[in-house]
């Protein structure tokens, strides 16, 4: 009998909590405005923050990463939970820029990329028979935290005000509650056992294993420093910076697209961005399935592939009802690459050394979210329009979606030359 497959739905709910609560910074924007006028910072400035929060992220998340592969990811819950909550709390004491980037991108920063992987590779160490839907479910926590704290944010404002105190408050209070909830389910964050793949495989019950799961429970595990010298990798780095481009590109630009472009008021651009979260949210949960039931390869192919369609639709949207259908397919669709990967990464490299290979994997994402952005802002400042920004952002997910194609016809080939050798 499998001693601990109970407990595993324990640590998927803890890990679900604390993607929820580490999804945060995704709410930083709605602070902006607010301590802009309050110091008189420009938004620059203050955006600056966000940058390198999302640098500490990545750069910690792989020594996160690595700490939980060898000594597990319940300290790091306690120790980087603290210095991210601390983070939030001491971001409503800043009083200077430098301050700012101290308490927000740096701080908490870096106790969100301890956080993040250790609990993500974590929690898919515990169930290799469903890693796209746990995958997909943990990654739907991050779209949904930002659904339910960005109202939330705005409720204190109304009620504690946005003057200098009631936003330093406003502060304190999303850290202490983030730390208290990270703390709280922390200790479920325990590694799985080290047989623990086999052990599920061999105790499945009414399942014979499939060709494809043997190899997934029989895997090859790579060190970082391996895995960086394989072609493969640097192929699905550049997959991912793609995947991720095409989709930061356009959807950190919802609602300046809903008013330039189509006319609409800030309130249903607003609109479009909750929208945009809200079908965000369910491309994660519907990635995670077809993952299972199609693979990682073939769910990141259909992203990829809607991505494109959707941006050239955008490109000639000038009606409402258009443009909120390419919303939501693209909310839809940018939904993948955060849950494909993950496994991706697992099955090529194998679970041994899975929370430092994502981590240095993750750093695709991580360029992503800085470099395409930027692309939609040149766009806009050098012609006043997004239509160049959308041709660059599908030719992107095309060129994705053909290297993607590459790598299924190198797997279908690379299987039937290994089923010819076992039945000579």
């Amino acid at each position: 009998m499998l001693n601990c497959k109970l407990n595993r739905w324990f640590v998927f709910a803890g890990a679900w909590i604390i993607i929820f609560c580490v999804a945060a910074s995704a709410i930083f924007s709605v602070f902006s405005i607010p301590l802009s006028k309050l110091h008189g910072w420009s938004l620059a400035e203050v955006n600056l923050s966000f940058s390198i929060y999302q640098l500490f992220l990545g750069i910690v998340g792989i020594l996160g990463g690595r700490y939980a592969d060898k000594k597990g990811a319940v300290s790091l819950m306690y120790g980087g939970g603290f210095l991210y909550g601390a983070g939030w709390f001491l971001t409503g004491t800043s009083d200077s820029i430098p301050m700012l980037y101290l308490t927000y991108g740096v701080m908490a920063g870096a106790g969100a990329g301890a956080v993040y992987n250790a609990t993500l590779v974590t929690a898919l160490r515990w169930f290799p028979d469903m890693r796209g839907k746990i995958s997909g479910c943990l990654l739907a926590a991050a779209a949904f935290g930002p659904f339910v704290l960005a109202p939330l944010t705005n409720t204190l404002f109304s009620r504690i005000g946005t003057d200098v105190a009631g936003v330093a408050t406003t502060f304190h209070i999303l850290g202490l509650l983030f730390f208290c909830c990270i703390a709280a389910v922390g200790w479920l964050m325990k590694l799985a056992p080290a047989d623990y793949p086999s052990q599920f495989a061999a105790n499945a019950p009414g399942k014979k294993a499939q060709p494809s799961e043997s190899a997934v429970f029989a895997e090859q595990n790579y060190e970082w420093t391996e895995m960086i010298k394989t072609p493969l990798f640097w192929i699905l780095f550049f997959t991912f910076m793609c995947a991720g481009t095409a989709g930061t590109m356009m959807i950190s630009s919802t609602s300046i697209i809903a008013q330039t472009q189509i006319g609409l008021t800030p309130a249903i651009g607003a609109i479009a961005v909750s929208i945009s979260t809200i079908s965000n949210f369910t491309g994660r949960l519907s990635f995670g399935v077809l993952i299972d039931r199609l693979g990682d390869f073939k769910a990141l192919l259909i992203s990829l592939s809607a991505s494109a369609v959707a941006l050239l639709l955008l490109g000639t949207a000038e009606a409402p009802t258009l443009f909120f259908i390419c919303v939501v397919i693209l909310g839809f669709a940018f939904g993948a690459p955060l849950v494909v990967f993950p496994p991706i990464t697992s099955r090529k490299f194998g679970s041994k050394n899975f929370g430092i290979n994502y981590g240095i994997m993750f750093l695709g994402f991580t360029c992503a979210n800085y470099v395409g952005p930027k692309i939609a802002a040149a766009f806009k400042d050098a012609t006043g329009s997004f239509h160049g920004a959308y041709f660059a952002a599908s030719a992107i997910a095309v060129l994705g979606a053909l290297i993607v194609l590459c790598l299924l016809r190198y797997e279908k080939n690379h299987q039937s030359l290994q089923y010819k050798g076992e039945t000579v």
